[in-house]
């Protein structure tokens, strides 16, 4: 089942939201759910007290009480994973959001169209959420999902893999190698520098030098790889407000 939350002040919207979500399923088989909520603090407040998870949040911005990027904030917090589409008035929000890690945003009204597209694009994406990386340690072989792995770094030959809970894992590998392995995973990852490979879902901040990962950890990003990592940034900018 995928888990939907569609929180909006406007109850055209979140009725439109709902129905272009609901029809889709029923003609594509999907098993989904959605939850309504018209406030963000009443949206927080469930996600903190009750713990659900969430797959996708269509969430307003322009808000009474708590604003859509105030509660983005407070549900990063709990969940660095879910998939936030925002649904705003206006287009000028992106650069301030980048912080939130949106996927994607809807300028109202509405458009069934590009709201259908966004949730395919997501569904694509789950799809990828049981992709494993294997690796061999001491003739032993280790499995771990992609969507918890943070970041690799290597040191000459030792790899550490940095997962979502704080953990690490290490083998022997040549990073060149890993990022060729991942060419064709559904999770993208950045290559910053030499050293480090990292999944762009826990980038926090991205400047012009460096990325700030959501637990705080700074990592350079290389000279060579700076106009790479800035024109992907722009192009994924520019899909979020179109």
């Amino acid at each position: 089942m995928i888990k939907i939350a569609i929180c909006d002040d406007d109850v055209q919207t979140t009725s439109q939201i709902e129905k272009i979500m609901t029809d889709y399923a029923n003609q594509n088989h999907l098993d989904i759910s959605c939850d309504i909520f018209f406030d963000g603090k009443e949206m927080v407040q469930y996600i903190e007290g009750q713990k659900p998870k969430y797959d996708l949040i269509f969430l307003d911005i322009e808000m009474k009480h708590m604003n859509g990027m105030e509660a983005a904030k407070r549900i990063r917090e709990k969940d660095k994973s879910v998939f936030l589409i925002f649904v705003t008035s206006h287009s000028d929000y992106a650069l301030e959001a980048y912080n939130v890690h949106p996927f994607q945003f809807i300028v109202k009204p509405v458009d069934k169209e590009t709201v259908i597209q966004y949730f395919e694009q997501v569904c694509e994406l789950i799809g990828g959420e049981d992709e494993y990386f294997e690796y061999k340690y001491n003739k032993e072989f280790f499995r771990v999902y992609l969507k918890d792995i943070v970041c690799f770094e290597s040191d000459r030959r030792v790899i550490r893999i940095y997962l979502n809970d704080g953990s690490y894992r290490q083998y022997y590998d040549k990073l060149s190698n890993i990022e060729k392995r991942l060419m064709n995973s559904k999770i993208d990852f950045w290559r910053v520098h030499q050293s480090a490979l990292v999944n762009s879902r826990y980038v926090f901040r991205k400047a012009y030098d460096y990325v700030e990962l959501q637990d705080g950890k700074i990592i350079s990003i290389s000279e060579g790889k700076r106009k790479e990592l800035n024109a992907r940034y722009i192009k994924k900018m520019e899909q979020n407000q179109g």
